[in-house]
């Protein structure tokens, strides 16, 4: 797996056997580092795969200056543990629906291409160091206390951005896609009984 360190946070994608292994490894994480990288986000546990199945032939640990690199200004200063709730798949499904949701997605353009959520507003952006400024025109005009829905591809970036919409912009009712797009589609597998998707692509 790779496993990416910054001051900002921790991120990993890692292949673990499941059982007393997988168990064993979030048991550490919650116990060994000098935080519980638990506390605001659960794991996001993929599929399980057949043990023929290629994923990752070395583990790899990295240092970085960011875990994500924004492009925020340095006179802006934000607390990610401030960014909107997490929403489960479930409940995001049910809520975007609503005729007052504004659904953000704040991924790059070409990833809104190959699909999005119905009614959601692209930030048309290239790379993600452009969305603080898309995010300052597309909201211009909306109240403040409006609903504003998030979602990017695993979640990540929806940390900043709802940070940013909540701190600088001074929305007060956010809310983030829990797992982003990933999180929707695993539970739509595991719940064949939902009648339709509302992401398309």
């Amino acid at each position: 797996g790779t496993v990416y360190l910054a001051h900002e946070g921790i991120n990993a994608q890692m292949a673990v056997p499941p059982g007393n292994d997988l168990d064993s490894l979030l048991d550490a994480c919650s116990t060994v580092l000098p935080f519980d990288p638990f506390a605001q986000n659960p794991p996001n546990l993929g599929q399980i795969v057949d043990v023929t199945t290629p994923t990752f032939n070395r583990l790899i640990v990295r240092v970085r200056d960011y875990i994500l690199r924004d492009g925020i200004p340095d006179e802006i200063s934000l607390d990610w543990t401030d960014a909107g709730p997490e929403y489960h798949p479930s409940d995001w499904h049910e809520h975007i629906q609503k005729e007052d949701a504004l659904v953000l997605d704040c991924r790059n353009s070409y990833e809104s291409e190959q699909g999005t959520f119905s009614g959601a507003v692209p930030l048309g952006t290239q790379n993600f160091q452009e969305s603080w400024e898309a995010l300052d025109k597309i909201t211009a005009e909306i109240p403040r206390d409006a609903p504003v829905y998030i979602y990017c591809t695993g979640g990540i970036r929806c940390v900043k951005t709802g940070a940013y919409l909540k701190q600088n912009l001074g929305f007060s009712n956010v809310r983030r896609l829990q797992h982003g797009i990933i999180g929707y589609e695993k539970w739509l597998e595991e719940n064949p009984e939902i009648a339709s998707s509302v992401f398309s692509g």
